[in-house]
């Protein structure tokens, strides 16, 4: 009988990877969700779709009923009132909803950044008080803590325009989702990733720009990625009243001066190495656009 998973965060740009990833390696996969309708649209009734509300303790208990493993992919889109109400708040929530239903493990996507430790930035607290709520929940767990995906690439174009948000000189271990799919796909199936928090790095290191750069001039040629000053960006944001640039540019200001200091070293000898470059994922991108 196939083990089932119930994964929760399933429509997000990295959520959906890991569910197809599971289903495709033998797992009965099911996906909880607070919006049936978009569920429904982006995956049809290839998956059992189950209403459930992280912020709603009470609509847990029926989508985690005989599961045995749980995913959670949650995201507050930059947003602090999201981060304590969904990250933090809805991962306890969840974590507690599972003890009860006596999962076999739980395991969820924090951020390399996060390192364990709070340090009194939000975007990065809530990952570390969401990784705690699951490490004393008593469910065996696994934290996996990636560096920046190649996905997010798309979301730094806005009106054809190719911008990293100031001055970004430190370099990353971009990854692929389908890379960091199956070394979550392997965790559930190996005892050894049990109680275990994982960095997940890519192979090459690559500075945001740079990353921008050979994704410009491969699927976006007309247009050249270009670094913004953030005394700009702050006044741009000011004198347009973008609220969602107000909100991001304190977190690129963190990012641009905190090196990568992690070691995959673990991850890679238990869940196996991630190999994709960026080339290796733009030719697949070419290759299938959708």
């Amino acid at each position: 009988m196939s083990e089932k998973v119930l994964v929760v965060g399933a429509t997000g740009m990295l959520g959906r990877p890991v569910a197809e990833r599971l289903k495709t390696d033998g797992f009965e996969v099911a996906i909880m969700t607070s919006n049936l309708s978009k569920a429904e649209r982006s995956f049809g009734s290839r998956f059992k779709i189950l209403e459930g509300d992280v912020t709603i303790p009470a609509t847990l208990k029926v989508p985690l009923d005989g599961m045995d493993y749980l995913y959670i992919n949650l995201s507050a889109n930059v947003d602090p009132v999201k981060y304590q109400k969904v990250e933090i708040e809805g991962t306890c929530n969840l974590a507690k909803a599972a003890q009860d239903a006596g999962l076999k493990r739980i395991m969820n996507i924090s951020s390399a950044a996060s390192k364990g430790k709070e340090i009194g930035k939000i975007y990065l607290d809530a990952k570390v008080r969401a990784e705690r709520a699951i490490i004393e929940s008593g469910v065996k767990y696994t934290i996996m803590r990636p560096s920046w995906f190649f996905e997010t690439l798309p979301h730094f174009i806005n009106n054809e325009r190719a911008v990293v948000i100031g001055k970004q000189p430190l370099q990353i271990h971009w990854l692929a989702a389908s890379d960091y799919a199956a070394q979550v796909s392997k965790a559930f199936r190996t005892e050894a990733a049990a109680n275990k928090c994982f960095y997940n790095l890519g192979p090459e290191k690559l500075t945001m720009l740079q990353a921008l750069q050979k994704y410009c001039e491969r699927i976006h040629p007309d247009i050249r990625a270009k670094e913004i000053p953030f005394w700009m960006a702050k006044l741009f944001a000011l004198m347009t009243g973008n609220k969602q640039l107000r909100k991001v540019i304190p977190f690129f200001e963190y990012f641009s001066a905190q090196d990568e200091n992690v070691d995959s070293t673990e991850a890679n000898a238990i869940l196996g190495n991630n190999n994709t470059t960026i080339q290796n994922w733009l030719d697949t991108l070419v290759k299938s656009p959708n």
